[in-house]
């Protein structure tokens, strides 16, 4: 009797410490995963600033779904209201058809979680350094052409959603948040 009590006993230390062994390396494992992001994104953004690397992991931004931080500022726009409008949210989505992302993809996924939940302020910041960094890996003309693509679908989100035939729907708040963003890609 005895013996079966300390068997049973040792089991449940057993699994006790097993749980706790998981619980260790599931911790472990999305340091790593985290870390693999973090230098993935930098070889292929520029970006060397590690709390702006974290920020983006953080995010939910990593090495696949880059393409959608060009995205970012026009859904940072769409929230300034509190809340996106079903009308900015195809404007926006029309945006990441319109930059070649694919339904399902990494990056679709990720602008969709945006539109779901509000991102943090940190995500502006983290766009700023991308769009920084990127403007010192393309060349003027495709910069240019970058800028030209985020002002003009800002201008069409922030139109997007209010007044009478697109008259006047364009608040003040909105068309200081798109001249901020203009001055930023200058």
């Amino acid at each position: 009797m005895s013996d079966d009590l300390h068997k049973r006993g040792r089991a449940l230390e057993d699994a006790f410490f097993n749980k706790q062994d998981e619980a260790l390396l599931s911790k472990l494992r999305a340091k790593e995963d985290a870390e693999r992001k973090k230098g993935a994104i930098a070889s292929a953004t520029g970006i060397r600033d590690s709390k702006i690397l974290e920020t983006l992991v953080a995010q939910g931004v990593g090495p696949d779904a880059l393409t959608a931080l060009v995205i970012a500022p026009i859904v940072l726009l769409a929230w300034r209201k509190g809340r996106v409008e079903p009308s900015e949210r195809n404007a926006i989505l029309r945006a990441v058809e319109g930059r070649g992302i694919q339904k399902g993809s990494a990056s679709w996924s990720l602008v969709e979680a945006w539109l779901e939940r509000r991102p943090d302020a940190g995500l502006r910041t983290s766009w700023e350094a991308y769009v920084k960094a990127l403007k010192e890996k393309v060349t003027a003309a495709e910069f240019a052409a970058l800028r030209e693509d985020i002002v003009t679908r800002a201008r069409e989100v922030a139109g997007a959603a209010g007044g009478f035939l697109g008259v006047a729907s364009v608040s003040a708040d909105e068309k200081q948040f798109i001249a901020t963003l203009e001055a930023l890609l200058a």
